[in-house]
C-alpha cells in the first residue's frame, strides 16, 4: 500500500533543503564585498536547495491579502536585504553534513539536473525575448522540489525507481508511479500550492498548460536535462531537440550546438557538486550509450514499448464512484468533479493517460483542461482537436457517446480521425466520450494504455464508460449549468 502525497507531505515537515556549503561560504564573502545584486543571483540560482528556501522564505513572509508574488530570485534577494541574506545559509543545514551516501548523492543529481533544466529555459526565454527571463529560472529550479524531497526522505525509493526502469524497461514517470503511487511532478504540485510559490511553478507543473509559451518552454527544458542526464544521443533528446527548434524558429543543428555548449558551460561553473555532469555524456560513444538497460537508449526505449501496464484497481474505482456519488446536488465546482473523474480512470481504471478536453466555443477547439498521465510529455500536453471540420469529434459533439477505437474499427474511422490529435496521441489504440447537457458541448474525456504491449479490453472500456457516464450525471446535478 502506498502512503499519500499527503503523509509525505506530513512527514517532511517544515524541514528545509539543505544548501551547498561552497554556497553559503561564497554567499558570506560577496555580500560583505557589496557585489551587484546580479552577482547574487547568479550564485544563489547555482544552488537549488538555497533558491527553494529563499523563495519560500519570502513567500510565506509576505502572507496578506495584498502581498507581491513573489516570483523570481531577485525579487527574493531584494524582498530580503543583504543583511538577512548573508545569514539566512547559517541558519540552514549543509548538503555536506546533513546528509550521507544515496541521500547526499541523489540530492546532488536532483540539483544538478535542476540547474541545466533552470539554465536552458533560461537561454530559451532570452531567445523569445521574454520580459521577465528570471522568472522562468525560477520556475524551473523549483519544478523539481517533489524529487528533492524524496532524494532526502527516501533515497531508497528512489533507488527502487530506477531499478524498476532498467529491468521493467519503462519511463521514469510510470516507474515512479507503481514506486511511490504518483510521481515527483504531482507532488511538486502539492507543495508548490501549500507553499505558495510562483504561480508559473504551478502552471509548468499542469501538462495541459504546454500550449502556453512559458509554461512549455520550462517542461521542454526539464525533459531535455532529464534526458542529458541519460543519453544525448536517444531517439527521446532527438524529439525534444526537434520541438525545440520548431518553437525557437531555429535550425536544429545550430540548436543542438547550443544546447551541447551550455552543457559544458555549466559543468565547469558548477564543479563543487562533485558529481557526473549532464555535459560529461556528450563524450560517451553513441553506440556504446545504446542498451537495454539504459531507459533513455534507443534500444530501452524499443523496450520501453514492451513495459509492463497499469493494471484496473476496483477499490480506487469504487472509491471514485463513491466520491462522485456524495458530491452534493449544489456543487458548482466543475473542477472538483473532473479531478475525481481523472484520478478514477488513471489510478481506478488503469489508463495511462487521460484528458479532459473542455470545449473552447471562441476557437471552436476542443483543448485539454485537465491532463493525467503525461508528466514528461510536454507534446501531449498540447492536445488539441480543431472542430471546424466534420471530424469524429464533430459527430460525438451531438450528443452523449462513446467511442472506442481498435483494430476492429481502425480503416472506418480512420478519415473522421484528425492528423493533428494522431500526431500528438502517438498511438493506434485509445477510447473518448462526449459530455453533453442540454445539446451543449461541454467537452471529452480521452484515454489511451500509451504502449503497444498495454492493449485497451473490453472490460477496461465498460469501466471507462462507467465513470464518465457518472460524472456527466453528477454535473447535470449541477444547477450553475442549468441556469
Amino acid at each position: 500500500m502506498h502512503d499519500s502525497i499527503e503523509n509525505w507531505i506530513t512527514k517532511f515537515g517544515d524541514n528545509p533543503i539543505p544548501v551547498l556549503a561552497h554556497t553559503a561560504k561564497k554567499l558570506a564573502k560577496l555580500c560583505s564585498e557589496n557585489v551587484p545584486i546580479q552577482d547574487l543571483v547568479e550564485l544563489v540560482e547555482t544552488d537549488p536547495g538555497l533558491t527553494v528556501q529563499l523563495i519560500r522564505t519570502c513567500s510565506t513572509s509576505s502572507q496578506s491579502r495584498l502581498r507581491t508574488e513573489v516570483t523570481s530570485t531577485q525579487q527574493a534577494l531584494m524582498m530580503l536585504g543583504t543583511e538577512r541574506l548573508k545569514n539566512l545559509p547559517n541558519d540552514l543545514p549543509t548538503v555536506e553534513k546533513t546528509l550521507k551516501g544515496p541521500a547526499q548523492e541523489h540530492l546532488l543529481k536532483t540539483f544538478s539536473i535542476a540547474n541545466h533544466a533552470a539554465r536552458q529555459s533560461y537561454a530559451w526565454a532570452k531567445l523569445r525575448r521574454d520580459m521577465m527571463p528570471n522568472e522562468v529560472t525560477a520556475a524551473a529550479l523549483l519544478h523539481f522540489i517533489g524529487r528533492m524531497l524524496m532524494s532526502i526522505h527516501a533515497p531508497e525509493l528512489i533507488d527502487k525507481i530506477n531499478k524498476t526502469c532498467i529491468e521493467e524497461h519503462i519511463a521514469e514517470d510510470e516507474a515512479q508511479y507503481l514506486v511511490m503511487g504518483f510521481t515527483f511532478d504531482q507532488l511538486s504540485l502539492e507543495i508548490a500550492d501549500r507553499w505558495h510559490l510562483p504561480a508559473l511553478v504551478i502552471d509548468a507543473l499542469h501538462a495541459e498548460n504546454a500550449s502556453q509559451p512559458r509554461p512549455y518552454s520550462i517542461m521542454l527544458a526539464v525533459q531535455l536535462a532529464r534526458h542529458a542526464a541519460i543519453d544525448w544521443y536517444s531517439p527521446k533528446m532527438r524529439m525534444i531537440h526537434e520541438e525545440a527548434s520548431e518553437w525557437l524558429n531555429k535550425p536544429m543543428s545550430v540548436l543542438i550546438k547550443e544546447t551541447h555548449q551550455l552543457a559544458v558551460e555549466i559543468a565547469h561553473e558548477t564543479k563543487f557538486y562533485n558529481i557526473l555532469p549532464a555535459a560529461a555524456r556528450l563524450l560517451t560513444n553513441h553506440v556504446e550509450a545504446v542498451s537495454d538497460d539504459n531507459p533513455g537508449s534507443e534500444a530501452g526505449q524499443n523496450n520501453a514499448q514492451r513495459g509492463i501496464c497499469i493494471i484496473p484497481q476496483i477499490s480506487k474505482m469504487q472509491e471514485t464512484i463513491e466520491k462522485l456519488k456524495k458530491l452534493p446536488s449544489d456543487t458548482k465546482d466543475l473542477h472538483d468533479i473532473i479531478k475525481v473523474t481523472m484520478k478514477g480512470l488513471h489510478d481506478g481504471v488503469g489508463l495511462n493517460r487521460v484528458v479532459f478536453a473542455s470545449c473552447d466555443k471562441t476557437q471552436n477547439s476542443l483543448r485539454a483542461y485537465s491532463i493525467i498521465g503525461a508528466d514528461n510529455d510536454p507534446v501531449f500536453g498540447q492536445f488539441q482537436i480543431n472542430m471546424d471540420k466534420k471530424n469524429l469529434f464533430y459527430f460525438m459533439s451531438k450528443k452523449v457517446q462513446a467511442v472506442w477505437i481498435n483494430d476492429g474499427n481502425r480503416e472506418e474511422y480512420a478519415p473522421l480521425l484528425p492528423e493533428e490529435l494522431i500526431k500528438i496521441i502517438k498511438t493506434d489504440q485509445f477510447f473518448c466520450m462526449s459530455v453533453v447537457l442540454n445539446e451543449t458541448l461541454l467537452g471529452i474525456f480521452y484515454a489511451d494504455r500509451h504502449r503497444s504491449n498495454c492493449q485497451l479490453d473490453k472490460k477496461t472500456y465498460s469501466y471507462f464508460k462507467a465513470i464518465c457516464m457518472l460524472t456527466i450525471q453528477t454535473i447535470q446535478r449541477m444547477p450553475k449549468l442549468h441556469a
